[in-house]
């Protein structure tokens, strides 16, 4: 147990010399990132790392990022009550989201031109690009004929649309106009 004690203490001072600083700001916002931002945003966000007092955040997606870049100021003001010396900036991007994280399909999956499973299981994979192509539409033709129709335009649209506004997203749009 000694020998830990030693290591801990070993750790701290190393902390403590000005070219370790940045370490130890980041491993204090990695100790209180989830209590500073909830978890439902910690699941969706991930520190990366500190740099010239401006922390850099992953984030899961274009809209968590673009959204927390918002609150910024609100993340910060809590982050520092942490800090002995303050973090001027938070930059929120999706660069390093699945950098040391195992394959991830959510990122294709939320893809607007992603149609589920357009290969049937007995098909091999498409081996040219027009094939492909050729087996995308096809899914996209499939699931445009499953989806409802807009009372006002005609149009089809998700049936969520039609439930939420009684009209697509565009007419809704319109409207509000």
């Amino acid at each position: 147990m000694g020998q830990l004690e030693g290591l801990n203490g070993l750790f701290k001072g190393l902390e403590n010399q000005d070219s370790w600083q940045a370490q130890r700001q980041f491993r204090i916002v990695v100790q209180h990132w989830p209590k500073v931002v909830g978890f439902a945003v910690a699941r969706k966000t991930r520190p990366i790392c500190i740099q010239r007092q401006s922390l850099q955040v992953a984030a899961a997606t274009a809209a968590w990022a673009q959204t927390l870049t918002y609150e910024r100021l609100r993340i910060l003001k809590k982050l520092n009550q942490y800090q002995t010396r303050p973090i001027r900036n938070i930059r929120f991007s999706t660069a390093q989201w699945n950098e040391g994280k195992p394959s991830d399909t959510t990122s294709t999956t939320q893809h607007p031109s992603y149609t589920g499973q357009l290969i049937p299981p007995t098909k091999t994979k498409p081996s040219t690009p027009v094939e492909a192509f050729e087996t995308w539409a096809a899914a996209v033709q499939q699931m445009q004929k499953e989806l409802a129709v807009c009372p006002k335009c005609q149009c089809r649209c998700p049936k969520g649309e039609l439930d939420r506004w009684a009209l697509c997203s565009l007419c809704a749009a319109k409207q509000w106009h």
